[in-house]
């Protein structure tokens, strides 16, 4: 029987990996600033108040709010971390580094601060994704896993994302669905605001605003309204179930990407992938430990 966050996270994670290229291609020839595609995906969040109008949100206890507002509000910044990571290195190892880091960090937290007990098949299943993801990671040129660069960017990343799980998870176990997900969006706000108030951070924004050439804005439209529901199905997955779980599956958010990367990187080579006959078998057996990480959570 499917854990009934499989399908809406597999969902999620299919748009994600499209949103992931676009990010990639934008990060490199339209959006200049990290910061500033932050910023502006933070303040989007605004968007969520379409919502109030149809009474399905209120005002939870003090506790819930905080951690609310705190998870949006971290998840601005991972977003941050992200896209630096983004910018500087290939889209298939810096989403699935940090996919790779991001379960691991959110099992630890949700052990020691949630209280979540695993059986066995779940945390082979969980084991089988992960390691999908960090094989894809492994570096051929030097020899290791990460490169000390995209490693700092993974780590930042992925603990910030972590407690961002994490806290959206204790939220959602604490109150409705709507209530999580509409604070948390306005955490995201106070994140972005966050930043602009930086004097240094506003000139930055500024000058990457006025620098980005018009004709992406569709595009920026079309990978926020991609990103979007990726997030918002990734948020149910996240309320019907383990935090830790429906982090291990962005592993299929790389199978995917890799598919995608091969049939476009032709056509844009801001994607910059290398398809060696090592890194081809190594992106294969990824695939494969993925492959049998979903069946052992289908069947568990």
């Amino acid at each position: 029987m499917f854990p009934p966050f499989l399908i809406p996270a597999l969902v999620a994670y299919f748009l994600l990996a499209l949103a992931g290229l676009l990010d990639k291609i934008l990060l490199n020839t339209v959006i200049v600033s990290p910061r500033a595609y932050a910023f502006y995906i933070g303040a989007l969040s605004l968007l969520a108040v379409v919502i109030l109008p149809f009474d399905v949100v209120s005002i939870p206890q003090a506790t819930i709010l905080l951690a609310a507002l705190a998870s949006g509000l971290t998840g601005v910044y991972a977003l941050w971390a992200f896209f630096g990571a983004l910018k500087a290195h290939e889209a298939s190892r810096v989403i699935t580094a940090v996919g790779a880091l991001v379960p691991i960090f959110t099992l630890l937290l949700g052990i020691l601060f949630l209280n979540e007990q695993w059986r066995f098949s779940q945390l082979l299943a969980f084991a089988l994704l992960v390691l999908g993801g960090a094989l894809v990671s492994y570096e051929e040129s030097v020899g290791r896993l990460y490169t000390p660069e995209l490693f700092n960017h993974a780590v930042r990343a992925a603990a910030l994302f972590a407690v961002s799980f994490t806290l959206l998870r204790f939220v959602f176990l604490s109150g409705a669905f709507f209530d999580g997900f509409f604070w948390t969006r306005m955490g995201n706000v106070l994140g972005a605001l966050t930043i602009i108030v930086i004097p240094e951070n506003f000139r930055r924004i500024l000058w990457a605003t006025k620098k980005a050439p018009k004709k992406g804005f569709p595009f920026f439209l079309l990978n926020q309204v991609l990103g979007g529901a990726g997030a918002v199905l990734q948020n149910y997955s996240v309320f019907l179930g383990s935090a830790a779980l429906v982090g291990a599956l962005q592993g299929v958010q790389y199978a995917l990407l890799l598919l995608l990367v091969v049939l476009l990187s032709r056509y844009f080579p801001q994607l910059k992938e290398e398809f060696s006959r090592r890194a081809v078998l190594q992106k294969g057996l990824a695939v494969v430990a993925i492959i049998v990480g979903l069946a052992v959570l289908a069947v568990e």
